[in-house]
């Protein structure tokens, strides 16, 4: 637990506060704003953390397949389906990044085999390691149980776009925490429900044009805080 603690920390040094993943251009344009910001957690829970969490929990399964001639393999063909759901560029591309940046930081922490071809792999050009898979299958090395790893991951994944929208629109430390407290039936509700499709075969889908059209706008704002 205390390890889950650590890899789901804020402070974590992984660059995920450079990103808004589309969130500034909806801001910019005013389809976002404070009064509408619960609904909106709310929404891209049951969309984008349903599919980030389906990787998530993929990710860690992945942890259990032995030997590197079949684990590689399979990294490459979850990380590439990953890719082919992320329409946007700029949130792809920093999936990547930060997927790449974690593994990097936890390398010296783990000392397993497959971390350290793996991240081998991912320096190619050709390399893919998405930020939901790669902090799956760190909770898996550690033997992290499923369930609150996964719940932790989407907490974070909430608390981190909480913590962007503070830096884009009048939203105070005391509502963020509000709104944070207030998601979290939703977030149990979609933890369940990732693990109950995955069970089931179900196969990962989100539709959330709105924010995927933010992101793919945001290179062409006039002025952006954020890398994406």
């Amino acid at each position: 637990m205390l390890q889950l603690l650590q890899l789901c920390d804020s402070a974590l040094p992984v660059g995920s506060s450079a990103h808004s993943f589309g969130l500034e251009t909806l801001v910019a344009e005013e389809l976002l704003t404070v009064d509408s910001l619960e609904g909106f957690l709310q929404a891209y829970l049951e969309e984008t953390g349903l599919l980030e969490g389906s990787f998530f929990v993929r990710g860690r399964r992945l942890a259990a397949v032995p030997g590197l001639e079949e684990f590689l393999p399979a990294w490459r063909t979850l990380n590439v389906e990953l890719s082919a759901l992320k329409p946007a560029r700029e949130s792809r591309q920093a999936s990547v990044m930060l997927g790449r940046r974690l593994l990097h930081l936890v390398q010296d922490w783990l000392g397993d085999a497959r971390l350290a071809a793996l991240l081998r792999l991912v320096m190619r050009e050709d390399g893919l390691s998405h930020y939901a898979p790669a902090a799956g299958l760190l909770c898996g090395l550690l033997a992290i149980e499923e369930g609150p790893a996964l719940a932790a991951f989407l907490h974070q994944q909430t608390a981190s776009l909480l913590a962007a929208c503070q830096r884009l629109l009048p939203l105070g430390q005391r509502r963020a925490m509000l709104l944070l407290w207030q998601v979290k039936p939703e977030l149990l509700r979609v933890t369940e429900q990732v693990l109950r499709g995955l069970e089931r075969g179900e196969e990962p889908w989100q539709f959330t044009p709105l924010v995927e059209m933010g992101s793919l706008r945001h290179p062409v704002l006039e002025t952006r805080l954020f890398i994406s």
